[in-house]
């Protein structure tokens, strides 16, 4: 890295370098939907029938995402960035007839989350804007809506609890439960924690043993746990509780006849191929649980011992609605099934569960898919056992389905088999998590620690936490079951006293890693890390005395066990593990952690699919990912003779392909790494070594032929609405490089996607003049996920860019959106204040070369995500 990329930036206030991202903010990947499919596209298992009962006028009734179900047997709908619709379903027997009705919603609009409970429907607002309530404008949360006087209107609003965030990780599901009173919600994880009255999961954090880098891409950047957040309240919004935590982007919730809660969680699409990848899963989700999403490259791998696994793992996808089949009338497995939609690859999954001791395994099966069908929300009507489900969402067009039974199989209402003796052991346990608890409790829940059973070893640690360390450290530490021993040093780690750290050193250091049983080995390596990241770094002689006994334990023929140890070792400066760590970046050696995706499922997105595909077919090693990730932060045990064998490998890895953050991780990896190269000259020839080989990027550019003009955001729209048949797909694509967009953003294989949003799915969410408005006038709206950051300086300077990581203290910020790799180096200690540049670096007026033919060529190009087969292009 030469001195230049390593320049410190001062700007006086007067002087600010102006550094934002486009308007335009995409979330996941998705199908350009231009109308809602007919029901003979639609696939469902033998017996049962899919019908459309109801095409949603889009001008005036929006896009569908959240359905309920009210007393009278009518569902209501909330239209994504609008109000509420009530509907009046059809006789079994047609599909004419249903009746839709706008609601009265006394201004409630921009709701993801709908249930009717107590008397009231209850709406969790997401689309602040658009929430015009009295008195409430603007404000998202969960609301309550009643008719008090029986006329059939809502005629009382009361904001119950306000959630401050918003957008597609903001407030979701809302959902009654199995008490029948109490309200619980799903926020996702750019929702902001609210002040809870109690939390269930305690202590928690972050603890990465190996520092932990942000998403290249800025997605999530600073987040930090709970992330995605499951609560419950009284249903006026007393006694909030965080009930469970360490979810991504959760949008729906569901119990089981028992009262057991299931969600359908997201993957980060932008981090596949990465060794920290995990795809969407369906969670168990139990008191004080913690299911592991952390922000960037820290995501929990399902093995550690302090997060909690999936019940099935699915795969890429959008996960929306969760329901139960409970009074579904089909067939006893359907009846029993969880259903879980994936609105990317138009998938309504049954989910078929086993008790798995405490908790369960699960079986996916592709019940209902469609192409396009991006599916929303499904309920089970309580009258006859008829599914509804919706597809709609970000502006597509939108529709109802009705989904019956007419097989030979019996539809007879078959009982839900009772909880196993475990999961009514680890319920008693649960009851130990209320505040208020008796000290009892630890000799109650201590015998559990032992237990083989993962569930019931979580809600005894918990139960355990929650009383003072004092109680129960000496226990803790003189434990001799290894497995009770084990999770109680975890405890200790989490919750005791720092000054306790030596004498869990000790108590460590009397497991011996190999003649443990397998399954204990990643927990002891994960208590280790937890006794550093929770009690600080140990002094140089301990440093040694611990070394002494895990350097000789790497590698091991456990590849995920040797992942582990090799952060530990290099984050206790090893001067061997170096040595030994970097002949294995030259080893294929894939663990059991590559998820392979159905080809049948990735073909029912012409988008996303090809580039999952693309993944598949380079497969990446994320072994060796891991180990270069790690090799980044180790200062000892280097020679020149291994910087040069490590450095040669990211000309390996360049040969791979991912999501869109995988790129700017393995270079993100790369600047880190050759920071920590004192020689100049060394670092210098490394850089260059190491390096991406350029690619003309520009190569497709051409001059616009013009004449153009200073165009207004309406005269733009007037231009292109209504013209975009018959378009030129080559000029289209030549006009997307030529104004530059390619460098700061992607359109499905096209472009750097450096800085800015991915465009690919801009088709599904923009109107043309929504479009022109992003273009023409970039800082009208400033995506907070991408935009940069205004540091203010001790000094009185100030520095706006844009965040690629930080490392031992030192912040690297990118100065332009043109250069991303050019590098500026902020020390935290020197920071003031932070807060978001609200102006974008997109250069206004951008397409003034155009003329008409040519923009409209453009906007063809980007609507349908570089789609050369796209109807627009058809002649």
């Amino acid at each position: 890295m030469t001195a230049s990329t390593l320049r410190v930036l001062r700007l006086s206030s007067a002087g600010l370098l102006s550094f934002g991202l486009s308007a335009l903010s995409v979330f996941a990947q998705s199908n350009l939907l231009t109308d809602a499919p007919p029901t003979d596209d639609v696939k469902a298992p033998p017996g049962f029938k899919v019908e459309r009962i109801y095409t949603v006028p889009k001008p005036t009734q929006g896009s569908w995402v959240a359905l309920t179900q009210d007393p009278k047997g009518r569902l209501i709908a909330s239209d994504q960035y609008g109000g509420l619709f009530r509907i009046t379903l059809p006789p079994l027997n047609t599909t004419q007839g249903t009746k839709v009705e706008a609601l009265d919603s006394l201004g409630l609009a921009g709701a993801h989350g709908l249930l009717w409970a107590n008397d009231s429907l209850y709406v969790n607002i997401n689309e602040r804007p658009v929430n015009k309530v009295a008195g409430g404008e603007g404000k998202g949360g969960v609301w309550r809506l009643r008719d008090t006087n029986g006329d059939d209107v809502f005629d009382r609003v009361d904001l119950v609890k306000e959630f401050d965030g918003q957008g597609e990780h903001g407030p979701h599901a809302v959902e009654l439960g199995p008490d029948g009173r109490t309200i619980y919600w799903m926020n996702g994880n750019f929702t902001k924690p609210p002040a809870y009255d109690k939390q269930l999961p305690k202590a928690y954090g972050d603890d990465h043993i190996v520092p932990r880098m942000w998403s290249a891409g800025g997605h999530a950047r600073g987040i930090l746990a709970p992330g995605g957040q499951a609560g419950r309240m009284d249903p006026d919004g007393r006694n909030l509780e965080l009930f469970a935590m360490g979810f991504r982007n959760t949008y729906s919730i569901a119990f089981d006849p028992n009262g057991e809660m299931f969600n359908y969680d997201s993957d980060m699409e932008h981090d596949n191929g990465s060794p920290w990848y995990m795809p969407t899963r369906i969670n168990h989700i139990v008191s004080a649980g913690d299911y592991g999403w952390r922000s960037g490259a820290g995501r929990y791998p399902a093995y550690y011992a302090d997060s909690l696994p999936a019940v099935v793992n699915i795969g890429p996808g959008s996960p929306t609605g969760v329901t139960f089949g409970t009074g579904f009338k089909a067939p006893a497995k359907y009846q029993h099934a969880v259903y879980a939609l994936d609105w990317t690859f138009g998938t309504i999954y049954a989910i078929h569960l086993t008790p798995d001791g405490a908790s369960f395994k699960g079986v996916k099966e592709e019940f209902i898919t469609g192409r396009p069908l991006p599916v929303t929300d499904l309920v089970i009507d309580k009258r006859d056992g008829t599914m509804y489900f919706s597809a709609g969402g970000r502006r597509t067009d939108s529709a109802l389905y009705r989904v019956t039974y007419s097989g030979p199989e019996s539809t007879a209402a078959a009982p839900y088999p009772a909880p196993t003796p475990a999961a009514r052991l680890r319920r008693e346990l649960e009851q130990l998590h209320v505040d208020g608890t008796p000290a009892s409790a630890i000799s109650t829940a201590w015998p559990h620690l032992a237990s083989e059973d993962r569930f019931i070893r979580w809600a005894a640690r918990a139960a355990i936490e929650r009383q003072p360390a004092s109680l129960w450290s000496a226990r803790a530490l003189d434990e001799s079951n290894p497995q009770a021993s084990i999770e109680a040093l975890i405890a200790l780690a989490r919750v005791g006293d720092k000054s306790l750290q030596p004498r869990l050193i000790e108590a460590l250091s009397r497991h011996d890693l190999n003649r443990l049983a397998p399954e204990l080995r990643l927990p002891l390596i994960r208590a280790w890390a937890l006794v550093f990241t929770r009690m600080g770094e140990p002094s140089p002689e301990v440093k040694r005395q611990v070394l002494a006994r895990l350097d000789p334990l790497f590698p091991h023929a456990d590849a995920f066990v040797s992942r582990e140890l090799a952060g530990l070792l290099i984050a206790l400066d090893s001067p061997t593990v170096v040595p030994k760590l970097v002949p294995l970046l030259s080893v294929a050696e894939n663990p059991a952690d590559q998820y392979v995706v159905d080809e049948s499922l990735l073909a029912r997105n012409d988008r996303y699919g090809p580039l999952i595909a693309g993944m598949n077919a380079t497969r990446p090693d994320r072994q060796q990912y891991a180990y270069a990730y790690a090799l980044r932060s180790a200062r000892e045990g280097w020679t020149p003779q291994l910087r040069e064998q490590y450095f040669a490998w990211f000309n390996r890895a360049y040969k791979w392909t991912g999501g869109r953050d995988f790129d700017g991780f393995i270079n993100n990896i790369r600047l880190i790494a050759l920071a920590g190269v004192s020689d100049q000259a060394e670092r210098a020839r490394l850089a260059q070594a190491s390096v991406r080989p350029a690619s003309n990027i520009m190569a497709d550019a051409v001059t616009p032929k013009g004449p153009g003009r200073d165009y207004t955001i309406e005269d733009a729209t007037a231009v292109v609405r209504g013209h975009l048949t018959g378009r030129n797909f080559e000029q289209g694509r030549a006009m997307f490089y030529s104004t530059a967009c390619v460098v700061c953003h992607r359109i499905g294989p096209y472009g750097l996607g450096s800085v800015g949003p991915n465009l690919t799915q801009a088709g599904t969410r923009y109107t043309e003049r929504d479009l022109m408005e992003a273009i023409i006038q970039p800082s009208i709206s400033v995506n907070e996920g991408y935009a940069a950051t205004m540091y203010e300086l001790k000094d009185g300077s100030i520095l706006v860019g844009y965040p690629a990581f930080d490392e031992a203290g030192d912040l690297y910020v990118a100065a332009s959106p043109m250069q991303p790799n050019d590098l500026t180096l902020i020390k935290t200690a020197d920071i003031k204040s932070t807060r978001p540049y609200e102006t974008s670096t997109m250069p206004p007026g951008l397409i003034n070369a155009l003329n008409e033919d040519e923009l409209r060529d453009l906007t063809a190009f980007i609507l349908s995500a570089g789609n050369s087969q796209s109807p627009m292009f058809k002649k």
